[in-house]
């Protein structure tokens, strides 16, 4: 009544006493879907799943799990329709046979089928789904200008066929980047382990090979063909509705099959169009994960999965560090591994008492020791318990350093995003900061080759952080000079967009 979702009875078969049987049952019948129509008859579906337990253990043991009273067929039937998990009907009678044997057929509903379909998905594994989305930033882009083309002719058909493609490609591009989101987000959570640096290194490597190399070459195009779409109106889907609807179809299913279709722009939109789009932030995710995936490895190279003495070592090499010459080094190390160096004392030893050196050492007499060395003799060798030395100014002026360069870069990069759209002769003198990045865009722009120098010229930055729209000058005698710290850069006048990646 007030609007939450509630209990979901079709799911009680995974939950249950006799889980295993049902989910069995299920699963049955699921396979049975792809080649028969009209449900599964009650002695098929029981040798199927006699067939199906006898591939797993072998026929004797089958032979008696599918037998009374371990598994009662009919009571499982009747409660899985109870939880509208399967249709039950009665076929109908031909022989006289018939009559006396079960006519009781099964199939599953939609729902449970659904459900069922999404279990098995779950446990198989994601790699088809993420070849499904290879070359998808092509796809889409190819797809984008043939439906732009039909539009402009005025074929409506061909236009909701183009589209149709964009759309089945995006929601796989869609799925595929759920999956490594929610691989990327376990695998980093907690502890470090040899699973998780596995399951986030195949991650990272699947979305490489896919589709992390088409982003930077059709995100623009793609942007393009999403500013078009945007003009030429709701009508466009007007038309493409209607191509897909029959003939006799009321405005209302048409209008709301329009909205639809438009709503698939406004994903595309989010997807490649606007300025922290879900491609760039996506790729930026995955880029992070990187170093993590580097650390977690040499955590777990370094300690091999056991504990290890790096507390010791550290103290050890604190120490060494701070001794004052070589030789204090030398003699800490000795200290810390027992390996004393040879060393030849002067003098003369003083005469033993008489009859001392010509004594056994059996003979000999013990030598007294007090109560307090005994004592004290074990916990003396041992010494003090390992510490790591403590290194927590050292962290601390570091982490103080990153966020000052990061607050640099990060000024230097909205006040470089201010010149954006303007030509480089109004440019006023940079910055450091504004100067080293102005290389970087700079230099992806003239490493940019075009057939005609009076072209467009669409780059990234070699740290994939920028994407520059270059319009060249008007005149390509004009130059521009531009100072900067280290000294002033005489090139032509161009005008740079430069766009987030």
């Amino acid at each position: 009544m007030a609007g939450f979702p509630g209990r979901v009875e079709i799911a009680n078969y995974l939950t249950q006493e006799h889980s295993a049987q049902y989910r069995l049952i299920v699963d049955v019948l699921f396979d049975a879907q792809e080649v028969a129509l009209t449900g599964v008859g009650r002695d098929e579906l029981l040798i199927a799943l006699r067939e199906r337990i006898e591939a797993a253990i072998g026929g004797l043991q089958a032979r008696e799990l599918t037998m009374p009273p371990v598994l009662d067929l009919d009571a499982r039937m009747h409660q899985l329709e109870q939880w509208g998990v399967v249709h039950s009907w009665q076929d109908r009678a031909r022989t006289e046979a018939d009559f006396v044997r079960s006519r009781d057929r099964y199939q599953l509903t939609p729902d449970a089928a659904d459900l069922h379909g999404w279990l098995r998905q779950r446990g198989d594994d994601h790699s088809a789904m993420a070849s499904a989305a290879a070359f998808a930033p092509a796809v889409i882009a190819d797809r984008l200008d043939e439906m732009l083309a039909a539009a402009v002719a005025k074929d409506y058909p061909a236009a909701a066929q183009a589209w149709s493609q964009v759309r089945t490609t995006l929601k796989n591009m869609a799925d595929a980047a759920r999956i490594w989101q929610s691989r990327m987000a376990s695998a980093l959570a907690g502890t470090p382990d040899e699973d998780k640096i596995t399951q986030l290194r195949d991650t990272v490597m699947s979305y490489i090979t896919v589709w992390g190399a088409g982003i930077d070459t059709y995100t623009a195009r793609i942007r393009n063909a999403v500013q078009r779409l945007d003009d030429m109106g709701p009508e466009l889907w007007r038309e493409v509705a209607v191509v897909g609807l029959d003939p006799e179809a009321r405005e209302e299913t048409i209008s709301t099959m329009a909205h639809v279709h438009h709503a698939g722009v406004d994903t595309l939109r989010a997807w490649f169009a606007t300025t922290d789009n879900q491609a760039a932030r996506l790729r930026r995710q995955v880029r992070d994960a990187v170093t993590p995936l580097l650390r977690g490895t040499r955590a777990l190279l370094s300690t091999g999965g056991y504990i290890t003495r790096q507390a010791e070592l550290f103290r050890v090499a604190a120490a060494i560090d701070s001794a004052t010459d070589d030789q204090d080094a030398w003699r800490v190390w000795c200290q810390a591994t027992g390996q004393w160096s040879a060393r030849h004392l002067p003098g003369e030893p003083a005469d033993p008492p008489v009859g001392a050196a010509r004594t056994s050492f059996w003979e000999a007499p013990p030598v007294p020791i007090d109560a307090v060395a005994r004592q004290r003799s074990r916990s003396t060798s041992g010494g003090p318990p390992a510490q790591v030395p403590n290194r927590r100014n050292a962290r601390d002026q570091a982490r103080r350093l990153l966020e000052k360069q990061r607050r640099e870069q990060s000024t230097a990069e909205r006040e470089l995003l201010a010149r954006s759209g303007t030509p480089l002769s109004t440019w006023t003198p940079l910055g450091a900061g504004e100067a080293e990045l102005f290389w970087g865009v700079l230099t992806a722009v003239a490493s940019a080759r075009t057939a005609n120098h009076a072209d467009v010229r669409r780059v990234t930055t070699a740290d994939g952080r920028w994407l520059v729209v270059a319009h060249p000058p008007a005149r390509l005698t004009d130059s521009a000079r531009v100072c900067t710290p280290g000294g002033d850069i005489v090139c032509g006048d161009w005008t740079l967009e430069l766009i987030p990646a």
